[in-house]
């Protein structure tokens, strides 16, 4: 072992080298290639360090010679004649927080237009005074954060229209992977424009005056509206061209553009919570928290801080003696995960899961929904993104409206605070099995495709088929646990996974997995495939094109290739059901105007809607939803509604 050591360590002196030792000298670095890569992955540490700054190049030259002024009056009206012989006006809403204002908290203090005819960019400060250009069906208008856009402008009496090119949501389509598609972040990957350096730069420059009249005008406003009306207009060719390439450019104008105005009319339109009956809630939860707190106490044997990870894992480790006890450096693991796994161990435990369940509630659901009542409408105006996941399915925030609870009773007590106005009231549309349908069309799999056309129930088919038991003999345990394994393939589930689910052993789960896919070819065969399919193209598609990029696929990383293959078998049905919700909405919602139906949709939670709806057009809109969700795409199985209705959002679901 010695000898070998020193073999290893010694340094061989005849090693073949093809290279001579001239060409090994160091040489001038490509510093524009280096701060191109250095801007992307945001190393601005190492450009700075390098003193790089002076050598790049984003071609500055494109914005030197922009100019930009206040107008009004007759130059205003020349603007507004180029606009509308043009059909198209570039713009950039300025906006100001301002709390307790409208429904975004937000309001317009100017806009700046850009002219291609004079490669000017214009300020207006009264945004009335485009309201006939806002207003005209025939001129697109191309702007950023479009949706907001046109809840600023209705607020204010413009009713906007033809707000259909987005920068923000053409910048999403092209890659989903990202979670900010803002002007600097767009302007720096598709023009090679570094904003911020750029006005770095010019600050130190007399360049800056080609910006204004005069350096020293003291109404002039940020410099930056200006240019960033500029860079929309330049990243509308580029974004309209890329989106051509990648096959996405039907989907931005037939799906995501007119689905923005329907999530802004849902965001303005809002939904009703009973404020008083709330709080009665709240109260109620607070009164089950100290009952419980109690009885912790009493089953602990001592009073001691629940809320302490620290002081419960002395009660339950050390002083109860349960199972489990993992210390860590901050003392005893008391997750959700662990308190499960212990479930039975201790009448204490199932109080401990109450406790938390409902402290939860309390704090995210009451007293979390509270702050966001808007104290003109008495409604909550929940805002609706679509450029948030990688799946192109809706999400919610401030608040998450699709995060109501469901599950538990107490839970779903909630959703009685949730109210139409008054003499209105809710019909709620849900898809049936929406992803294992489209999982259905898009494998091709012959059992599950008769399964939904002769319209049996899909899970007591699996059942049947994974427990070889003929189908009028499936027991309500094997149903559940086939549903598991029905959802689980969808989500790419593993057999760790599943066991962790049903609670079982790992052994016991692969064997379900294994035995659905030998009984359910197509589906085995399309997840091959589209893993192939990812790994050769880099990429992944829903039925309408809606590409995204899975890296992590090639990843040396067997974990983080794991979790790309979960990827590539999710997005194609996920996305493709989320792309039929959205094409559905788009319909319902252009069906409702159509007919000048006082109904509204004012919610959605992924496969379900939720409108408001006056009792003389129920049947009306019920006949709306079934036409337009049931027929919305032609697939190779049926799409199916369950339809609802109630005084309150508990009694509609």
């Amino acid at each position: 072992m010695a000898y070998l050591s020193r073999e290893l360590g010694t340094i061989d002196l005849n090693a073949p080298i093809d290279k001579k030792l001239e060409d090994m000298q160091i040489t001038e670095w490509d510093k524009q290639k280096v701060v191109e890569i250095f801007t992307k992955l945001k190393f601005n540490r190492f450009i700075e360090r390098f003193n790089l700054k002076k050598e790049q190049n984003y071609n500055e030259e494109q914005i030197t010679d922009l100019q930009g002024e206040e107008i009004s009056g007759e130059q205003l009206e020349t603007l507004k004649q180029e606009i509308k012989e043009n059909k198209k006006i570039y713009y950039y809403l300025i906006t100001k927080p301002q709390n307790g204002i409208g429904i975004t908290n937000t309001i317009i203090e100017g806009i700046t237009v850009y002219s291609e005819k004079a490669n000017k960019a214009y300020l207006i400060k009264d945004i009335k005074a485009l309201q006939e250009i806002f207003e005209n069906i025939n001129i697109l208008k191309i702007g950023y954060k479009q949706k907001q856009d046109y809840i600023l402008l209705k607020q204010i009496g413009i009713q906007p229209t033809n707000l259909m090119f987005d920068i923000e949501i053409a910048g999403y389509l092209l890659n989903s992977n990202i979670n900010k598609y803002t002007i600097d972040y767009l302007s720096n990957e598709y023009l090679k424009i570094d904003i911020s350096t750029y006005l770095e730069n010019t600050e130190q420059q007399e360049k800056q005056l080609t910006f204004f009249e005069t350096a020293d005008d003291p109404k002039k406003l940020d410099k930056k509206n200006y240019i960033y009306v500029y860079l929309i207009n330049k990243l509308y060719y580029i974004l309209t061209n890329r989106m051509k390439e990648t096959d996405v450019l039907t989907l931005f104008n037939e799906i995501e553009m007119p689905l923005s105005e329907v999530l802004a009319d849902m965001q303005y339109q809002g939904i009703y919570i009973d404020k008083k009956q709330l709080l009665e809630f709240g109260d109620e939860l607070k009164n089950r928290i100290e009952e419980l707190t109690q009885e912790i106490y009493e089953l602990a044997g001592e009073e001691f801080n629940i809320n302490s990870p620290k002081q419960l894992g002395e009660i339950l480790f050390e002083k109860l003696a349960l199972p489990m006890g993992k210390k860590n450096k901050t003392g005893y693991s008391t997750g959700v995960e662990i308190l499960e796994k212990i479930k039975y161990a201790h009448p204490i435990i199932e109080k401990l899961l109450e406790y938390r369940q409902i402290g939860k509630l309390n704090s995210t659901y009451v007293e979390g929904l509270i702050p966001y009542i808007n104290s003109k409408t008495g409604k909550i105006h929940s805002n609706f993104h679509q450029t948030v996941t990688a799946t192109g399915r809706i999400s919610s925030t401030d608040p998450n409206l699709q995060n109501i609870p469901t599950r538990n009773e107490l839970g779903k007590n909630l959703r009685k605070v949730f109210k139409p106005e008054q003499e209105k009231i809710f019909i709620d549309a849900d898809y049936s099995q929406i992803e294992l349908r489209v999982l259905a069309h898009i494998s091709n799999d012959e059992h599950m495709i008769q399964a939904f056309n002769d319209d049996e129930d899909i899970h007591t088919q699996v059942a049947s088929k994974v427990f070889n038991t003929p189908i009028e003999e499936v027991t309500k345990e094997q149903r559940t646990r086939a549903k598991a394994v029905n959802f689980g393939i969808v989500y790419g589930i593993s057999d760790f996974g599943l066991s962790e689910q049903l609670k079982i052993s790992r052994k016991e789960a692969k064997q379900y997995i294994e035995q659905y896919l030998s009984k359910y070819q197509g589906i085995k065969s399309f997840m091959d495939n589209i893993v192939e399919t990812a790994k050769k193209e880099g990429y992944v598609e829903t039925l309408f094109h809606r590409r995204r990029y899975v890296p992590e696929i090639n990843s040396n990383n067997y974990m983080v290739r794991q979790f790309g293959n979960r990827i590539a078998m999710n997005t194609p049905i996920q996305g493709t059901a989320a792309d039929i919700m959205k094409l559905a909405m788009i319909n319902i919602y252009r069906e409702l105007n159509k007919k000048n139906l006082k109904s509204k949709i004012i919610l959605q939670v992924h496969d379900e809607l939720l409108i408001e709806v006056i009792p003389e057009e129920k049947e009306e809109v019920k006949q709306i939803l079934k036409q337009e969700m049931e027929n919305v795409i032609k697939l190779k199985v049926p799409l199916k509604i369950d339809i609802e209705e109630g005084k309150n959002l508990y009694e509609a679901k």
